[in-house]
């Protein structure tokens, strides 16, 4: 499959074939994207090739014309290429912007919000100012605000929140923002011994994926199993998973392509997915509340009964924690009609974000992706944290249960195993009577 058919398939980032939920030994998992040949360096020319199109492609808002800009600028968001050609060709579409098509300015809009924070400032000041269709005004907006988080910012994004109409869900959306922009300290997180032990209460797997609200940095993911102790190694260490919660355009949350969203979600199986970048390893299947009915969401076993989905999505968590802001990330992210959030491996050569802080890990459209480190000759795993928490989520009874991401701080650091050992080990022996 061509780079551009795959570009053209976004959906397709995503197709997965069920698995019956057994472990998977390293030695099958096999993928030739990973060697390092002629083919790879075809590919890596092509994504490049595309970005510096941009410059000279024409510009216009038929099929032809959106699709040919709207895969270089996916290419730069996703794998941040950034050349003189490319550079020119951002500042030309966007002096053009009433040109392109509403898509292609969505794309335009991500690519410029990945690679460019200082830059086209006030060309985003002008669109946010007219955009009419909720998202691309939020992204416009976001751009602004990022740049220029004070109360003369915040004043005049929400006076366009009350100028700019949607559907259902994008006013949601907005509504959101006018929360995300507020200015406002994070709350402290509530105590991590009445989260641990609340898992007891619908007594399902669950996997917690620990990260910095700074999403540049990678966090780690743990497994509590079903009767409530952690998984631990042959050694007696609790088994820890590298991953990052960063999406390429490392928007917030609450857009599409956004960084993973705080929250609960839904486990309801493993899968492998038939995309070369996210390749061969099980991947978790994983669900938001209001993208999947409530039924499923609880596995038909929710804790509440005969209430309301937030009501029902806050009752996974203990009392100290349900107005603990961050948890309803998900939860809203669900709601404005975010989806296809899973937690999975990745082929994408690491070497397109050498230099970033999450190097080796690969930046997604809003997923968890795991650590996996190929061997570049042989198309074999060297390492794979990917397949090492489906393995362990799986090696016992049963094959759902339920995934929470929580933002430990905005360290500029990646989450050690040492911070996530302390909170562990400190239920334990709460729980030991120690």
């Amino acid at each position: 499959m061509t780079i551009v058919k795959i570009f053209s398939l976004k959906k397709f980032f995503f197709s997965c074939l069920l698995s019956l939920g057994f472990i998977s030994p390293k030695e099958q998992i096999y993928s030739p994207v990973t060697i390092a040949n002629e083919a790879s360096a075809k590919r890596r020319a092509d994504v490049i090739k595309k970005a510096n199109d941009l410059n000279t492609l024409p510009i216009g808002r038929d099929d032809e014309a959106s699709f040919n800009l709207e895969v270089g600028l996916w290419g730069i968001a996703q794998f941040r290429v950034r050349t003189p050609q490319s550079d020119s060709g951002i500042a030309r579409l966007l002096k053009n912007y009433e040109g392109l098509k509403e898509s292609t300015q969505r794309a335009l809009l991500e690519a410029a919000y990945a690679l460019y924070p200082d830059d086209f400032i006030q060309e985003m000041k002008s669109i946010a100012s007219r955009a009419n269709h909720p998202r691309n005004f939020a992204m416009a907006a976001l751009h602004v605000y990022r740049f220029q988080p004070n109360d003369d910012t915040r004043r005049w994004i929400r006076q366009r929140i009350r100028e700019v109409s949607g559907n259902e869900k994008q006013q949601i959306m907005l509504q959101v923002l006018s929360q995300y922009i507020s200015g406002e300290n994070p709350q402290p997180l509530p105590s991590f011994d009445s989260l641990f032990a609340r898992q007891q209460a619908h007594g399902f797997k669950m996997v917690y994926s620990f990260q910095r609200a700074n999403r540049d940095y990678p966090g780690l993911a743990i497994v509590q199993l079903a009767g409530g102790n952690f998984a631990r190694d042959s050694m007696g260490q609790i088994k820890v998973f590298v991953q990052l919660a960063r999406s390429g355009s490392n928007l917030p949350y609450f857009l599409t392509n956004g960084s993973t969203p705080q929250g609960l979600y839904t486990i309801t199986g493993t899968a492998i997915s038939s995309n070369v970048f996210i390749g061969p390893t099980p991947n978790l299947q994983t669900a938001m509340m209001h993208e999947v009915n409530t039924p499923v969401f609880t596995h038909y076993f929710p804790i509440v009964f005969n209430a309301t989905p937030e009501r029902i999505y806050r009752s996974y968590f203990p009392e100290n924690w349900q107005n603990w802001p961050g948890l309803m990330e998900a939860h809203d992210a669900g709601r404005i009609g975010r989806s296809e959030i899973i937690a999975h491996g990745s082929t994408i050569d690491p070497e397109w974000f050498a230099g970033e802080t999450y190097y080796p890990l690969s930046p997604t459209l809003g997923c968890l992706a795991g650590l996996e480190l190929w061997n570049k000759k042989t198309g074999r795993i060297d390492r794979s944290d990917q397949l090492e928490l489906v393995n362990t989520f799986i090696e016992t009874k049963g094959t759902q249960g339920f995934m929470m991401v929580i933002n430990l701080d905005d360290k500029k650091a990646p989450v050690t195993r040492e911070e996530v050992e302390a909170l562990v080990n400190k239920f334990e022996m709460m729980m030991a009577g120690n």
